[in-house]
């Protein structure tokens, strides 16, 4: 890639920022737990008069929500991005640029998601700790874990190979090994993303769903994905063969009168764009 990649240093200097974030607000959550007294009671931030303070549960939720944000919405804005890479065959060099900058918004996201996280589980420690026994929260953390650890692949075995030219078909010269895992690998994303965003929503679930069956329905969506992923890249394949094959002008060759010096080809289908050479008669 040519050029430095847009938002480089404002994206290095906002993740440094965040993983500072994090360890104070760990430190801090994780501190008040350890003193004890202040179990069950909600932990307040005081504010300027004539506002009242607020409770430390309320900047958590919009930083969790700002990283799901980042990371849903960047996710998926890749997503449609790929899919119309597979189905046209080629994209604008530009878009490599814009492959790295949006998969940093991705990390950032994820970094948010983190520590909003674990300042939940610090929060819950000191308020409620009967939240921590919630079969949803462990599943949700699993499902991050696992979504964070497949970023890490794919920015370490996948994008390198497929992003050397998006000027081409995508997958186009990776060896079948780094393509399957850069299908299993988006869905594994793609459904990681949302389920932990259903988790998140569906609030009836707590206490009242187990983990394994939660796991389970995950595991189920990602071979569902994984599959349909396949089975997608092998009909844009036969459908790129078949436009390839159109493109080949249908020759007849016909006879001409007695004596000529050369025979005619007569082309059923001229493709736009082909340049057909004719040999003038001597």
């Amino acid at each position: 890639m040519q050029g430095s990649e847009p938002g480089g240093p404002v994206i290095r200097a906002c993740v440094t920022a965040l993983v500072a974030l994090a360890v104070g607000l760990v430190a801090l959550l994780w501190g008040c737990a350890a003193a004890g007294p202040g179990l069950g009671r909600p932990l307040l931030l005081a504010l300027p008069a004539p506002f009242p303070p607020v409770r430390l549960l309320t900047p958590l939720i919009g930083l969790h929500l700002v990283g799901l944000c980042f990371g849903l919405g960047g996710a998926t804005m890749l997503d449609f991005w790929i899919l119309r890479w597979m189905r046209e065959g080629a994209m604008p060099a530009e878009m490599e640029r814009s492959f790295h900058f949006i998969s940093k918004v991705v990390t950032m996201g994820i970094a948010l998601l983190w520590i909003s996280g674990l300042g939940f589980l610090g929060l819950y420690a000191i308020e409620a700790p009967e939240k921590l026994a919630n079969p949803k929260l462990w599943a949700k953390v699993v499902v991050v874990a696992v979504l964070t650890v497949n970023g890490l692949l794919i920015h370490a075995l996948v994008l390198p190979s497929v992003l050397r030219d998006v000027r081409r078909p995508m997958l186009d010269g990776v060896s079948r090994l780094a393509a399957g895992i850069f299908l299993v690998s988006g869905a594994v994303s793609g459904v990681s993303w949302y389920f932990a965003f259903a988790l998140g929503l569906l609030r009836e679930f707590n206490g009242r769903v187990s983990i394994g069956l939660l796991l389970a329905l995950w595991g189920l969506g990602i071979v569902l994905a994984t599959l349909g992923a396949f089975a997608l890249r092998e009909s844009l394949m036969r459908m790129a063969a078949r436009r390839r094959a159109r493109t080949v002008p249908n020759i007849e060759w016909v006879a001409n009168r007695p004596g000529a010096p050369f025979s005619s080809v007569r082309l059923r289908r001229i493709p736009d764009g082909l340049m057909v050479p004719v040999r003038a008669a001597r």
